[in-house]
């Protein structure tokens, strides 16, 4: 009797051990492991710079590798337009469309894509500068004038 008591407590006590507890402190309890770096994805960052004119460029979206997935931006902006070219392999692109700005502070907007089923992810910062109050003389704004034409060569 005394021998099958001891076995008894022998495997109460086994059992006991091999479940864990409950204790979060507990290192023989096993904690849940965070993702891998390749089940995880990649955290990227880029920043476009467009000038205060009314502009439109071509961008490689640096760092993605595959299909945009998905594109959010947090507030839609009369003043930007981020659209997404054809994919067929490597670096995905976008055309960044601006139009003038005519403020005196410059702009500034957040657009977050997701690739690679939605691992990687791509923080892309536009920013418009800000309007400097001196216009391009190369440039004429067809604005109708009384005023004579400014030649250096006359006097």
């Amino acid at each position: 009797m005394k021998i099958l008591s001891i076995a008894l407590m022998a495997t109460l006590a086994l059992a006991a051990c091999g479940g864990g507890s409950d204790d979060p402190d507990d290192p023989y309890t096993p904690q849940p492991q965070p993702p891998t770096p390749s089940e995880q994805g990649r955290f990227l960052a880029m920043t476009c710079d467009m000038p205060a004119e009314a502009s439109e460029k071509t961008v490689a979206l640096t760092g993605l590798n595959s299909r945009i997935t998905k594109q959010a931006q947090a507030v839609a902006t009369p003043w930007l337009t981020v659209t997404q070219l054809p994919y067929s392999a490597g670096t995905p692109e976008v055309t960044v469309a601006c139009t003038a700005n005519l403020e005196a502070s410059r702009r500034v907007m957040d657009i977050v894509f997701l690739a690679n089923n939605d691992k990687d992810t791509l923080l892309f910062t536009v920013r418009q500068a800000a309007y400097s109050g001196v216009t391009n003389v190369n440039t004429p704004n067809d604005t109708p004038t009384d005023q004579p034409a400014y030649s250096r060569g006359r006097e």
